[in-house]
């Protein structure tokens, strides 16, 4: 399902995910050939962690200590290990496949791209919603590259920009209590996720 609804947001974000996917397989299958389960809540949050080449054994230390509680001896692990090396396999497949898939070929992000530039469109308001935060800065990245148009913006949670701020540079009208900061424009074109979903003039 998790799948599916990633691919449903957008390409970026269903590759991101296989990516994500394949460093937690990878990770748990080299604990396996260390001789552990990599399990539980805090292992779970340490195998996605954004750690380096360099650094993947000192995680492999902590992944060990923070799954104590599993006993290797308790589970079939040849099986264990065969169907982890399964799902990578079909994992680096799929990866394989949505790899050629580049934003000038995806015809997802291009069909918005015309659209956006029809004149009932064109250098008007326009407000883009979706569901996660890969897909609003893979649009960012691709409706304002290298960030030169200053009325593009886009807001996610993590993002670390001031909703309020935001807001009233989008919506000004509506927030006539919005002051503009010196050098500052007004947001033509908004992509955001649920952040702005409550509570506030849009």
């Amino acid at each position: 399902m998790l799948l599916f609804k990633r691919f449903e947001s957008s390409v970026y974000a269903f590759q991101e995910t296989i990516k994500k996917l394949l460093i937690v397989h990878e990770r748990f299958l080299n604990g396996l050939s260390q001789g552990f389960i990599p399990a539980g809540d805090e292992a779970q949050i340490l195998l996605s962690a954004d750690y380096n080449q360099a650094e993947e054994q000192d995680l492999m230390d902590v992944l060990r200590q923070v799954s104590g509680k599993y006993d290797l001896a308790d589970f079939n692990g040849q099986k264990l290990q065969q169907q982890i090396e399964h799902d990578i396999n079909l994992l680096q497949k799929i990866q394989a496949l949505f790899e050629p898939i580049t934003p000038d070929k995806d015809a997802k992000l291009q069909t918005l791209i015309n659209w956006l530039n029809k004149p009932i469109l064109k250098d008007k308001k326009r407000l883009i919603f979706t569901q996660y935060a890969d897909t609003a800065k893979y649009l960012h990245d691709n409706l304002n590259p290298q960030g030169k148009q200053n009325d593009i913006d886009v807001i996610y949670s993590g993002s670390n920009k001031n909703k309020t701020r935001v807001v009233g540079r989008f919506a000004p009208k509506a927030n006539k209590e919005y002051k503009f900061k010196l050098g500052e424009s007004e947001i033509n074109t908004l992509i955001a996720t649920d952040v702005l979903a409550e509570g506030l003039n849009l």
